[in-house]
């Protein structure tokens, strides 16, 4: 009877594994890519999206690069690096003997940027530098919601790298979120005895808090430390639950 029980909740619980990764899946369209500057979150005026433009193909005309700019809503929940990166793959920008192409990212409501840099230019644009555009140029900006002024200056500092001119950033780059010890002492102090419950209880009342568990382990990590750590959270514990909960003793 017991190991009957088991095998029905064993069961179960894969079917709501596969559920919830199906429903994962789908990922991000990526959008047409309709010029240098394709602003689809709306954050850009007019008139300044036709500078910008212009300005970038100058660039193009002068050295080659291709630079294009796109801003989204949101994410979506997908990991900000993948987006980007089937961006590039899609929109194949650059020359193709070359790889000169650069994506500036910015998710709007997610609050997430990120400068993508073809191979071709890394050695002129580094990871080091475009952390810095985005840490010291762009959010600043963003935060007192001059969404012309960051993108401006971000398109102004990549072409200045792929001239070879001097870039004047800061080397050191300030906290703009990150870590927040209180935050993460909450999520223990709020998680621990619900997941002392899912591994701990009998019968199906364990497995049933631990299947619900799923989200809060996607939710509090992504709130903290971001969408990507909190997909991985996620699926570690709905691997690692239902092998831990056959392990470890039961309360009488």
């Amino acid at each position: 009877m017991m190991r009957s029980r088991t095998r029905r909740s064993i069961v179960v619980w894969l079917v709501t594994v596969v559920m919830a990764m199906a429903a994962g899946i789908s990922a991000l369209e990526v959008p047409y890519l309709a010029g240098r500057v394709n602003d689809q979150a709306n954050m850009l005026e007019d008139g300044f999206e036709a500078q910008l433009e212009e300005r970038l193909r100058l660039l193009e005309e002068e050295t080659g690069a291709q630079v294009a700019v796109l801003t989204i809503l949101s994410l979506e929940g997908d990991p900000l690096e993948d987006f980007s990166m089937r961006v590039v793959e899609t929109w194949k920008l650059g020359r193709e003997d070359a790889d000169n192409g650069v994506l500036i990212l910015i998710s709007r409501d997610e609050r997430r940027m990120r400068i993508e840099v073809g191979y071709g230019l890394e050695g002129a644009l580094t990871d080091a530098q475009s952390g810095r555009i985005i840490d010291h140029l762009m959010a600043p900006r963003f935060r007192e919601g001059d969404f012309n002024g960051g993108v401006g200056a971000a398109v102004d500092a990549v072409s200045s790298a792929i001239r070879g001119e001097p870039v004047d950033i800061p080397e050191k780059r300030t906290e703009t979120g990150g870590f927040n010890p209180a935050s993460f002492i909450f999520l223990l102090i709020f998680g621990l005895p619900f997941i002392g419950t899912a591994l701990s209880a009998r019968g199906a009342a364990g497995w049933i808090v631990g299947i619900f568990l799923i989200p809060f382990f996607f939710a509090f990590p992504a709130a903290i430390f971001g969408v990507t750590i909190g997909k991985i959270a996620a699926i570690a514990w709905t691997i690692a639950f239902p092998a831990l909960r056959l392990i470890l003793p039961k309360k009488s």
